[in-house]
């Protein structure tokens, strides 16, 4: 059980920081600082304590990176990260169709 909070802890940043290098990439995007930073707001919070094997879900937590506390795994659903991928790629689906082929 132990080895599924580290993992847990461990994966959720990889979303964020996807979102981001794709907000940092696309040039022609307004507003690119408040889309890097919605990159990084999770929602949720999943902690599991590491000596007891305890673990628990807040579902109305609205994080901006999670801190950390000794003897604990957090993580957390990275919602922002995937709406911006989501737009992301709704407008560069949008714009293929805009552009005529050639």
């Amino acid at each position: 059980m132990n080895t599924l909070g580290l993992a847990a802890a461990l994966a959720w940043p990889i979303p964020m920081f996807a979102a981001l290098f794709f907000v940092l990439r696309d040039r022609t995007l307004k507003f690119r600082p408040l889309w890097a930073v919605a990159c990084f707001i999770g929602v949720g919070a999943f902690w599991m304590e590491q000596a007891s094997g305890r673990w628990g879900f807040i579902p109305l937590a609205i994080n901006l990176i999670p801190g950390t506390q000794p003897g604990f795994h957090r993580s957390t659903i990275p919602g922002g990260a995937f709406l911006v991928m989501l737009a992301l790629w709704l407008r560069a689906r949008r714009r293929a169709q805009a552009t005529p082929a050639a």
